[in-house]
């Protein structure tokens, strides 16, 4: 697998993706953008979501905020993004699972898929982050704009995978997500 060209077709789409939403909605400030409902089993890995919020829609939600879930957010799924890497993911699928002939390399197989997958979006997010921070997404994006991997579904994971895609000089201009970084750490 060609993983610089996997990041670069992630990072162009994202980007696209957020620069439209950006451009339909002037008025609603995008804070950041995350990597969400991750799939893989013994047979597929499927795209991530990438989702996208404006502080107009965070909210409370049984005595929680939803500002660091993805599947509250006002955008939860950027389709276009996702879609145009569904034949990256069918090689990954191929390459990956499908030569496993019994369940042990199945299992080796999505261990390795798995934590390069992890390993390259977390890339990815990184990339958009700096490009969003350079305005060279759409102007109306903050300076404070952020792109993490947030798959509540891994919650064991959680910390290291936000830990992963944003860097720490990064992470340290987000306060509310180094909060919730340290409620993650001490839940």
């Amino acid at each position: 697998m060609d993983w610089d060209a996997f990041e670069t077709a992630w990072h162009d789409s994202g980007c696209r993706a957020l620069a439209g939403i950006a451009a339909a909605h002037p008025d609603q400030p995008l804070y950041a953008a995350a990597f969400h409902l991750c799939y893989l089993d013994g047979t597929e890995i499927l795209p991530p979501a990438l989702a996208t919020n404006t502080d107009t829609a965070v909210h409370q939600r049984y005595g929680y905020s939803t500002r660091f879930v993805p599947p509250e957010w006002r955008w939860p799924v950027l389709e276009s993004a996702s879609e145009q890497l569904r034949p990256w993911y069918r090689r990954l699928s191929d390459q990956y699972l499908a030569p496993a002939a019994d369940d042990g390399q199945r299992d080796a197989a999505m261990a390795a898929l798995e934590a390069a997958h992890d390993a390259a979006l977390a890339r990815v997010c990184r990339a958009i982050t700096a490009t969003a921070r350079r305005g060279a997404i759409h102007d109306a994006l903050p300076p404070s704009f952020v792109a993490v991997v947030l798959d509540g579904e891994r919650e064991d994971e959680q910390a290291d995978l936000i830990r992963a895609s944003v860097a720490a000089p990064v992470l340290a201009t987000v306060p509310d997500l180094v909060s919730y970084l340290r409620e993650l750490d001490e839940g």
